[in-house]
């Protein structure tokens, strides 16, 4: 009579946090400010209106964020949006929004003075005009052209075809908070900006840790280093 053998347990994967997200009432001043970057992910399973804020988690990989913008006010932000260009907009309409989650990075020692730069940085910009090759060249992304640059060229498809097809003053939405950023010498060129701001898309920036201060993880009450805060 044979046997088969016991399954192992493995606690390694019981030991990791899930991904866990509540929503908070949007407090300025409290859970968002001026100079803050808001990321957005639109689905089904959105917990309630109000800010998505993390109380557990793994990764931040586990989320996926496909929007950047840049927090002015109190309920306003400047984005990049393919039909209108870079826009003001009340943030309200993501709060309100049942279907939308809004999360909020706190870029790394924030002072009131630092994010309110971030935020004339953005404004300064309100009016310009999308980007929309340098979205398709982003697009690029696992692609079989993708792929042949890479092996043609010995450089990153992103980085080449961006390159070759970024437009100034236009903007993707990713590649204008990534400037607002730069252009403070507090993050110039680090984590993630090291590399060209039209290069940068939103789930980089997103989980970016050395740009963000780090989320307290306070369910499972333990601030894991490689997971911005």
């Amino acid at each position: 009579m044979s046997s088969r053998p016991a399954r192992r347990l493995d606690t390694a994967r019981l030991s990791v946090p899930r991904l866990h997200v509540q929503s908070l009432t949007p407090a300025y001043g409290e859970n968002y400010k001026a100079g803050y970057i808001g990321f957005t992910h639109r689905g089904a399973s959105v917990v309630s209106r109000g800010i998505a804020w993390f109380t557990r988690w793994s990764r931040l990989s586990d989320l996926n964020v496909s929007h950047a913008l840049v927090v002015t006010g109190e309920n306003e932000c400047i984005e990049a949006v393919p039909d209108k260009g870079v826009v003001k907009t009340p943030l309200d309409e993501y709060f309100n929004d049942p279907k939308t989650q809004i999360f909020f990075r706190k870029p790394r020692k924030c002072t009131n003075a630092i994010g309110a730069r971030i935020a004339e940085t953005a404004l300064a910009q309100a009016g310009t005009r999308y980007d929309h090759l340098l979205r398709a060249a982003q697009m690029l992304e696992g692609s079989f052209l993708r792929r042949w640059i890479h092996s043609t060229f010995r450089e990153s498809p992103d980085r080449l075809v961006g390159r070759l097809l970024n437009r100034d003053p236009r903007w993707i939405c990713s590649e204008l908070a990534a400037f607002c950023l730069d252009c403070q010498p507090e993050y110039a060129d680090k984590g993630i900006l090291a590399q060209p701001n039209y290069a940068i898309d939103p789930q980089e920036l997103f989980e970016d840790g050395e740009i963000f201060a780090a989320w307290r993880n306070e369910a499972a009450e333990i601030e894991p280093a490689s997971v911005p805060e």
